[in-house]
């Protein structure tokens, strides 16, 4: 009979780009591990150097931590296994690793007493740092797998990480959007593309230092923005529908609220 192990692993998809491939795995840590077969799962272990296949769930009951690191598309299925599995869920930690999901896909295990969380890595950092989102053991218990002295992981409470694939958004695919409209902007005004690009780099750092440097209060409204959408409707009426629309949203964002905050202490 195998000894006890702490930490169980479902495991799918490409092993190459999952986050787990970056873990370090003392040879006491992992236990049973469980794919969509058994010759699967042997050489998930094999190439861990870490664990051993698991024919069943079962073998999971001796186990504090239970990894799920499958592809999204392949959750329900493998949920559905688990819970038809007879798992005794009480004090057990369940951490999905998701860069998308969360714990609230594990609610019907949290019900049945499980402690459940998610584990993603931070994109962008040079140290790979991990954010860890759910019930206080089950993060309690993915730390000590992720965090060292180097990098370490960012813990948010349960239900949270919302906020944070938000902040990716703002960062992502919010930012790129404005950058790609001030390179049109620059288009239209005749400048070649090596110094827009330099232009471009120039003030988005900068507008990044000011921010990081005193947050909300370095912001300023447009100015002469009523010109510049005239100009630009001349040639591209959706591109000053942008701006026009992102102006007044950023006013009322972050200048509504610094007049508001302003009249506050006037009064106080």
């Amino acid at each position: 009979m195998k000894k006890a192990k702490p930490v169980a692993l479902i495991e799918g998809g490409n092993l190459a780009s999952s986050p787990l491939a970056r873990f370090r795995w003392p040879s006491e840590t992992l236990g049973p591990v469980k794919a969509s077969s058994f010759r699967l799962a042997s050489r998930i272990a094999n190439r861990l150097q870490a664990g051993y296949p698991a024919k069943d769930y079962q073998e999971f009951n001796a186990c504090t931590l239970i990894l799920i690191c499958v592809p999204d598309a392949s959750l329900p299925s493998v949920l559905a296994e688990l819970s038809a599995a007879e798992i005794r869920w009480k004090r057990k930690a369940l951490v999905l690793c998701s860069a998308w999901l969360d714990s609230s896909e594990l609610g019907h295990f949290a019900a049945r007493g499980a402690a459940v969380g998610s584990l993603s890595p931070i994109p962008g950092l040079d140290d790979v740092r991990y954010l860890l989102e759910g019930d206080k053991l089950a993060v309690l218990e993915a730390k000590r797998l992720v965090e060292n002295r180097r990098a370490p992981a960012i813990a948010i409470e349960r239900g949270l990480k919302p906020f944070y694939l938000a902040a990716l958004t703002c960062t992502g695919p919010a930012a790129f959007a404005l950058a790609a409209a001030a390179s049109e902007c620059l288009r239209h005004a005749g400048v070649a593309p090596l110094d827009s690009a330099a232009i471009l780099e120039k003030q988005l750092r900068k507008t990044l230092h000011s921010y990081l440097r005193a947050g909300r209060r370095n912001y300023q409204s447009p100015r002469e923005l009523s010109g510049q959408l005239t100009a630009l409707a001349s040639r591209d009426t959706a591109l000053a529908a942008y701006l026009d629309q992102s102006c007044r949203l950023a006013d009322r964002l972050l200048g509504e609220r610094e007049e508001a905050r302003a009249a506050v202490a006037v009064r106080g």
